[in-house]
């Protein structure tokens, strides 16, 4: 609802009405003037027709004059006729600072004419001043609504478009792209269909289910690359593998092209699910993970390694469970005695005591190949299960 502006009752209407009129009697070249100045100082209104911009600019000066002449604020219909510019505004194109600049070009348009007008006629100093403060207490409640309307659609167009590059790559990565939205969308998001690209999935290392912030996102897909949300985790394409992140782990697949990325990226998420099974922090591909995918796919081959060389130390009581972990122990450290004997703080004979016990109690040679495969087979799947 419109109302009046402060201090505007002691002022005679007819003084503001009159130079009002003075100034719709005049409008065509007001209108051309600010049209001309608008185009001249914000290049984007350059590309609306002349006649379109000088018929926004009448209606916004009518609509200004109106409310002075009153002296009151905007009313509801106006305010809605703001808005309407602004979302307009915003499906041309124009930003919002545009849109704002435009505004106070006219309302500078207004007040510099009525200023002009106000000396010719003597007018008295609180007509000037009730004239003044209604027109940019008027301009501020426009330009507000303008602005909010604006930022709204543009919001809305912005969360179009993530949507639009979300579904791309999904669309990208599960192989349901055709190749003329390969081309025409890849183009569009700064892609290549030439190039290889490395896919990645990627998760907390900690299962936290939230979702990965914004800077993750970005520092995964790296310049030229894009990611997206898929369940809990990020996926996405990059230029080159992507630099590990603390706290974060990733399953990279092998450089493909943009039509046969679909293959790299399930491998992507089984290196994903491997990291994750075996406890990693990092980025890996399946090769990174040695034999751990297969350790992880095949249960029934791993339980029956650890039958074989891990339930026999069941019946050493402490004793087994302290050889399982002085295994566990020397694998990690790569089957060297005096590093792993520091490790377990024993004495290297100590460790080369107990390892010949395990060899006693099982049957295995530990400087047989095959025997070193399929217990460490055993040992990993054992942590699995742990």
């Amino acid at each position: 609802m419109a109302t009046t502006t402060p201090g505007s009752e002691r002022v005679t209407p007819r003084v503001v009405g009159g130079l009002v009129s003075d100034i719709e009697s005049e409008l065509d070249a007001l209108v051309a003037g600010i049209a001309e100045r608008i185009r001249a100082e914000i290049p984007d209104f350059r590309r609306l027709p002349v006649e379109t911009l000088q018929g926004a600019i009448r209606g916004n000066v009518r609509r200004a004059l109106a409310a002075l002449r009153e002296l009151r604020a905007p009313t509801d219909d106006e305010l809605e006729g703001a808005a309407a510019i602004g979302r307009e505004r915003a499906e041309q194109g124009l930003t919002v600072d545009a849109v704002l600049h435009a505004y106070r070009v006219t309302v500078s348009a207004l007040w510099s004419r009525f200023g002009e007008l106000a000396r010719e006629r003597s007018a008295d100093v609180a007509s000037v001043l009730a004239f003044s403060e209604t027109l940019w207490l008027w301009a501020d409640a426009v330009m507000d609504v303008v602005a909010t309307a604006h930022r709204e659609v543009e919001l809305e167009h912005a969360r179009e478009d993530q949507q639009r590059r979300d579904a791309f790559v999904l669309a990208v990565v599960q192989g349901t792209a055709d190749a003329a939205d390969l081309r025409s969308e890849g183009s569009a998001y700064g892609l290549d269909t030439e190039r290889d690209y490395i896919p990645f999935r990627a998760r907390t290392a900690n299962g936290d289910p939230r979702p990965l912030p914004r800077r993750v996102a970005l520092g995964l897909a790296g310049d030229g690359g894009l990611v997206t949300a898929l369940d809990h985790d990020l996926v996405g394409i990059a230029l080159r593998p992507p630099t590990p992140i603390a706290g974060v782990v990733a399953g990279i697949g092998p450089p493909a092209r943009l039509a046969s990325l679909a293959g790299a990226f399930a491998l992507a998420c089984r290196a994903l699910q491997t990291a994750l099974a075996f406890g990693q922090e990092g980025v890996f591909s399946l090769s990174d993970l040695s034999i751990r995918p297969a350790v992880l796919v095949d249960e029934a081959l791993g339980e029956a390694f650890a039958a074989r060389y891990l339930d026999p130390l069941a019946d050493l009581g402490r004793l087994g469970a302290e050889l399982e972990t002085t295994l566990r122990t020397w694998f990690d450290q790569g089957m060297r005695v005096e590093e792993t004997a520091r490790a377990l703080h024993v004495h290297p004979n100590t460790l080369r005591h107990r390892l010949h016990r395990f060899e006693e109690s099982t049957g295995a040679s530990l400087r047989q190949p095959s025997d070193l495969i399929e217990l460490w087979w055993a040992l990993e799947r054992r942590r699995l299960g742990a």
